[in-house]
């Protein structure tokens, strides 16, 4: 018959111990926090209920979703006409000054809700994972100075959310950002896009050759960063570029 030590069967039952009252300090910890600091709706504030992320399920049904994805396409693709050969355009959302979208944006961008770029990222790839098939997706990159000072490049967080539903490569690696150029938010359209004429560059651009692949960036407007980029990536041959883009003025 086995013999179990005595002293060992002691430490065996001691761990448990701990690891039940480890687990109960958990759970009375979240509670805690949940009624001190409950998890709630970044846009109406209500608390949101277990199976809710970020936004309570009213506001989420509430943002102004682009649903038609080929009416779309054409419509956002007219954008780059005369400027770069895009192959498709997506977009989840209508982004219009003072709307819900432009609150998102500035909570991500802003306020550091990294989460919550991960969360549409992964709503951005379900609507577009079932058309062509990509290669590789490439976020616009930031300037290095910006990303110390900021922390995160917010149209990486986007990527990596679309990573995650697409099973598509995220590569940083590729597009990178040489000249840091001031804030897009305040210059005329003109403007913006001298403001970022020569600020890309491909790297490896072997590994793109006669590949499909998406630049994914945050908001779409006058589309001269994403043109930035455009223009740089089509240089390598036989490369193929889509663009997806959390929101698009349309």
């Amino acid at each position: 018959m086995l013999k179990i030590n005595p002293k060992f069967n002691g430490n065996i039952v001691r761990l448990n111990y701990y690891i039940v009252i480890k687990n109960q300090l958990q759970i009375i910890t979240s509670a805690t926090l949940d009624i001190f600091y409950p998890n709630h709706c970044e846009i109406c504030g209500v608390d949101l209920n277990l199976n809710e992320n970020h936004l309570c399920l009213s506001c989420l049904y509430d943002l102004p979703y682009l649903y038609n994805i080929k009416e779309q396409q054409k419509s956002l693709n007219q954008l780059f006409w005369g400027r770069a050969d895009v192959a498709n355009t997506y977009s989840l959302f209508n982004y219009q000054k003072g709307n819900q979208v432009q609150d998102i944006l500035h909570l991500i961008k802003y306020k550091s809700k990294t989460k919550m770029a991960e969360f549409f990222g992964e709503k951005l790839g379900e609507s577009i994972q079932k058309y062509e098939p990509i290669d590789y997706i490439l976020p616009v990159p930031l300037h290095p100075k910006k990303l110390r000072k900021r922390g995160f490049n917010q149209s990486t967080l986007i990527a990596k959310g679309m990573e995650r539903v697409m099973n598509v490569k995220v590569n940083e690696k590729i597009l990178k950002r040489v000249q840091h150029n001031p804030s897009q938010t305040t210059v005329t359209k003109y403007d913006r896009w001298e403001n970022v004429r020569s600020i890309f560059e491909v790297r490896k651009s072997k590994k793109i050759e006669g590949k499909h692949v998406l630049v994914v960036d945050d908001v779409l407007t006058t589309g001269a960063t994403i043109e930035a980029c455009l223009k740089q990536l089509l240089q390598v041959d036989g490369c193929k570029v889509s663009v997806a883009t959390l929101a698009a003025r349309v």
